[in-house]
C-alpha cells in the first residue's frame, strides 16, 4: 500500500480510538513503562513535539521533564523542510501553525547534540523503528545528522508490517508499545 493511504488509514484509526477508554489505558500502560526505563532513567535533555489531539499526549513527559529538572525543547518548523529545537519552561508561550501544531514563541535554539532523548512521532510503525510520518520529511531530515537516543510512543493501532522502506527513512531505536 502506497503511504498516502497508509497515512489516511492511520489517521481513521487514531480518530476512532481518540474518545476510546482503551486509548486512555494504552497511554498509561506506555508512560509506565517509559517512566521505568533507562531511556528515561538515563536522559537529562529531551525533545518532543507539542502533540495534536490526534498524537500520543505529550504533555505528561514534558510535565514530568519539568518536574524531575531534565531540559525540554520544542521544534520549529522552517522552510525546506528543516526544523530548529528551541529550550521552552513552563512559561514559554505557543502559536499554532498552519499545519496545527503548536511552536514555542521564543528563540533559544538547542543544537542537536545538547539533546540526549529525541521523542519522535508517526502515524504508523513497524517493529523494526521504521516509520511513517505526515509526510513532510522533517524529522527523517533531522535523524539524518542526530547522534542521540530516539524513542516513539505507539498505540496497537500504528503497527503495520506491510510498507515499503525508502532510502530516506530513519528508524527509530525504541519503541514504547501499549
Amino acid at each position: 500500500m502506497e503511504k498516502e493511504k497508509l497515512r489516511q488509514l492511520a489517521i481513521r484509526r487514531l480518530e476512532e480510538i481518540k474518545e476510546n477508554g482503551e486509548r486512555k489505558v494504552q497511554i498509561e500502560n506506555i508512560y509506565h513503562n517509559f517512566f521505568r526505563s533507562s531511556t528515561w532513567k538515563d536522559v537529562k535533555t529531551i525533545g518532543v513535539t507539542m502533540a495534536t489531539s490526534l498524537e500520543f499526549p505529550t504533555a505528561p513527559l514534558i510535565e514530568r521533564a519539568f518536574a524531575t529538572g531534565r531540559k525540554v525543547a520544542i521544534p520549529k518548523s522552517l522552510p525546506k523542510g528543516e526544523m530548529i529545537f528551541h529550550w521552552i519552561d513552563s512559561t514559554t508561550e505557543y502559536y499554532t501553525t498552519k499545519f496545527g501544531v503548536e511552536e514555542p514563541d521564543i528563540e533559544d535554539k538547542a543544537q542537536p547534540d545538547e539533546l540526549d532523548l529525541l521523542i519522535v512521532p508517526g502515524l504508523i510503525f513497524n517493529r523494526a523503528g521504521y516509520r511513517i510520518g505526515f509526510g513532510g520529511g522533517y524529522y527523517d531530515r533531522y535523524l539524518a545528522n542526530y547522534k542521540g537516543k530516539t524513542c516513539s510512543f505507539v498505540f496497537a493501532e500504528q503497527l503495520m508490517e506491510d510498507w515499503q522502506i525508502e532510502a530516506f527513512d530513519q528508524p527509530i531505536q525504541q519503541l514504547f508499545l501499549s
